[in-house]
């Protein structure tokens, strides 16, 4: 072998050794595994093929009468390596009649290499106790992984965004409300770190914050203000919404916050407020019909509580289990029904059970109380005798497996090895304290991923609603080991928590893409940009009311019910009353508008609001042409683009000709809290001067112009024509890609 020759092999090794050394359980064979072979060869006991158990080192290196799955140290006897390469379609696996991928040329190359190295099992990584990295502590502990990460990359951060997409965007994260422009000309002329620091406690402080993050809590606790299924009838739930934005304004730490919506009843001498707290639990659906089996729903019920709360804390889909053992995670139809008997004993069935009554302003401090106004608001309470939980077969709940035995209440060992000599007794409370238990490693880092995705459009990990084995790995594992660590050691403080993301340059940083961070970092797992977001619903219509100066900031309280089309429950099996709410209370933010499960208001089915159903731990972001009609045509908005308009001719009074220019300019800062560049406020300019031509036009009919002024516009002594044109550009505002998304 002469020396090039030899050099280009030593250089080939070399390369072998370096990628054979980088193949990692969890990150490259696990997945295999989990999507090819876990169905058959998995956790799940009575779907097993073969008596051959992949998921464990045990299983996969079990002598099966002369030979093996796997021989660490020999892929090519190892019959998995074998099977996966077969020419014989009855002897090749996956089986072609699994419609299941076969394995690739590179997948098999993997799965060879992990097995020469000796073929080492790992834990699942969401199932280790979370770490304490080490990281420099004169920087944001954020900054310090995400600029070491994109370093390694050949990358850097973004530059700061400028003062005006910053006050706006912070503004919308924190209390989910516009700035006003007496706030962002104060900022935009002192953009230092302290005036920032200093706006974003202001924001903390804000009881809107607990309007805007309680907004996200209410998805997960799949809040409704009707009962669902067909009959779909109205229900007192407002108290429980009045419960969480207090919670959240307080800062309850999160641990308590836990513990009382899951045993607030069960807690010593438990308070009123702490009572109210469990109606978290009691958002489960209610039928109604006749003929139903109340027994039916109460199981119904009790299994959308466990499978809720293992989505909402653990980040497992609990419910998989339901029927037979999790066929890709390690938790058995067992133990999802020893979790079933912590909620078994509840005393509520279906639409019976426990309430207690609360007057309006009673949840929330500082509000005075309204005796006119009373709810009765459903919550948790045990019965006196305890229900016997036996596992269901095939998850129906008129054949319990007696035969197995009565179940106690117990938690997932997979998570937390509970040793003790004899089985203990538990109650709820029991339930919540090992949820927010530090031995725990899922409820942190589930909860720092969940708050870290409203941020950033995506979590560390991006299936922040399965942490289990088919779920992503971390793009920055370290980094949310550390997050979960300050979470924890912080006392739990969400408010701490969300001032060290939204202080960091990676939140501060512009979304603006450059070629390099496109490049390499197509998606932005890397996070060299900040990301641009839709808007939900309810801020898209809160930043409209701010724009336009109608909005009532009332905090708390039942329901409101603002114009919508007619027709909306033309569809649903009950005729339901929509009795138009007047005066400003029509104008308060989109949280408290009353949610139909069967016919949503429209503007939230158009912009993706779920129908909860179910838990909701992120919503879908969709962009469809009826979008932009609903905000142009929605009788809602068309109040807001007239108050909008009013609010620039009262701003800047004067003839409409002469001042159309710096109302627009107005206009345009009031929605976008930024000046129009040249082209946009050229093209706004000549839209509502041809705009009001044409409408001028019709002047001998001025139906046109009525139908888009009203009273109050036309009090202003402003001509008709004119002030049609300045409603027309606002709702063209209003309805721009910049005005719904948060850069």
């Amino acid at each position: 072998m002469n020396f090039p020759k030899l050099l280009l092999f030593l250089l080939l090794t070399k390369s072998y050794i370096l990628v054979a050394s980088e193949v990692q359980f969890n990150r490259d064979i696990r997945p295999l595994l989990t999507d090819r072979c876990f169905s058959c060869h998995g956790p799940d006991e009575r779907a097993r093929k073969a008596k051959l158990r992949l998921d464990t080192f045990e299983g996969a290196t079990k002598d099966l009468g002369g030979y093996a799955a796997i021989i660490p140290g020999d892929p090519d006897n190892s019959e998995l390596i074998l099977r996966v390469i077969h020419q014989s379609s009855d002897e090749l696996m996956p089986p072609p009649k699994s419609k299941i991928p076969i394995l690739s040329s590179s997948e098999v190359e993997t799965l060879k290499t992990w097995i020469k190295n000796g073929a080492e099992y790992q834990e699942h990584w969401a199932f280790t106790p979370i770490s304490n990295p080490k990281y420099n502590k004169d920087e944001n502990l954020i900054d310090s992984f995400i600029e070491n990460r994109l370093k390694k990359e050949e990358l850097k951060l973004s530059e700061r965004a400028d003062p005006n997409t910053l006050i706006r965007r912070v503004h919308l994260d924190l209390t989910g409300l516009l700035p006003s422009p007496k706030e962002i000309k104060s900022f935009t002329e002192n953009n230092s770190e302290d005036a920032y620091n200093k706006l974003v406690n202001d924001l903390l402080d804000s009881p809107h914050y607990g309007e805007r993050w309680g907004r996200h809590w209410l998805d997960q606790a799949r809040y409704a203000d009707s009962h669902g299924y067909t009959s779909d009838s109205e229900r007192q739930m407002w108290p429980y919404r009045d419960w969480v934005i207090d919670a959240l304004n307080k800062d309850i730490k999160f641990d308590q916050f836990t513990i009382e919506q899951i045993a607030g009843d069960l807690l010593p001498n438990p308070t009123k407020k702490q009572i109210a707290a469990t109606a978290f639990h009691r958002n489960t659906l209610i039928s109604q019909e006749g003929g139903s089996d109340p027994e039916q729903f109460r199981v119904e019920a009790t299994m959308d509580r466990v499978n809720t709360t293992g989505a909402v804390w653990l980040g497992l889909s609990l419910g998989c289990a339901q029927c037979h053992d999790h066929k890709f995670d390690p938790i058995s139809q067992r133990e999802y029904y020893e979790m079933y008997a912590f909620f078994n004993s509840a005393e509520d069935r279906n639409n019976t059970g426990p309430t207690i009554p609360i007057v309006e302003g009673e949840l929330i401090d500082g509000l005075q109380n309204n005796d006119k106004i009373k709810a009765n608001l459903m919550v948790m309470r045990d019965r006196k005798d305890p229900r016997e939980t036996f596992l269901m077969t095939r998850g129906d709940f008129t054949t319990p497996d007696k035969e197995r035995g009565q179940l106690n209440a117990g938690f997932i060992s997979a998570i937390t090895s509970i040793k003790e000599e004899a089985p203990k007794k538990r109650s709820r409370l029991d339930l919540a304290k090992w949820l927010v238990d530090p031995n725990n490693p899922l409820t942190a880092r589930v909860t720092v991923n969940r708050i870290w995705m409203r941020y950033f459009g995506k979590g560390i990990v991006e299936t922040e609603e399965d942490f289990g084995t088919r779920g992503a790995l971390p793009s920055h594992p370290e980094l949310l080991d550390a997050l979960s660590t300050y979470f924890v050691n912080s006392g739990w403080s969400m408010k701490k928590l969300h001032k060290l993301i939204v202080t960091s340059k990676t939140y501060t940083q512009s979304s603006k893409v450059s070629p390099e961070s496109l490049k390499k970092d197509l998606g932005n797992r890397l996070l060299s940009r900040q990301s641009r977001i839709r808007l939900d619903a309810e801020i898209i219509r809160d930043a409209a009311l701010s724009a336009s100066g109608l909005i009532s900031k009332k905090i708390g309280g039942p329901g409101i019910r603002p114009p919508q089309p007619s027709g909306i429950y033309a569809f649903t099996q009950n005729k339901k009353n929509w009795n138009t709410t007047t005066g400003p209370d029509r104008f308060r933010r989109g949280m408290y508008i009353v949610f139909f499960r069967s016919a949503p208001y429209p503007l939230f089915g158009t912009f993706d609001v779920p129908d909860f159903q179910t838990t909701c731990t992120r919503r879908a972001r969709s962009n469809t042409p009826l979008q932009a009609l609903n905000i142009s045509n929605d009788p809602a908005f068309i109040e807001f683009a007239q108050g909008l308009a009013l609010r620039t001719i009262n701003s800047i009074p004067g003839k409409a000709d002469e001042n159309l220019g710096a109302r627009i300019r107005f206009a345009f800062n009031l929605a976008l809290s930024r000046k129009p560049t040249d082209r946009e406020f050229k093209t706004l300019e000549n839209y509502a001067i041809e705009f009001a031509k044409d409408i001028k036009i019709k002047e001998g009919n001025d139906k046109d112009s009525r139908a888009l002024v009203n009273e109050a516009i036309i009090d202003t002594k402003i001509s008709l024509h004119e002030g049609a044109a300045l409603v027309a550009v606002s709702r063209a505002i209003l309805n721009t890609d910049n005005f719904i998304t948060r850069e």
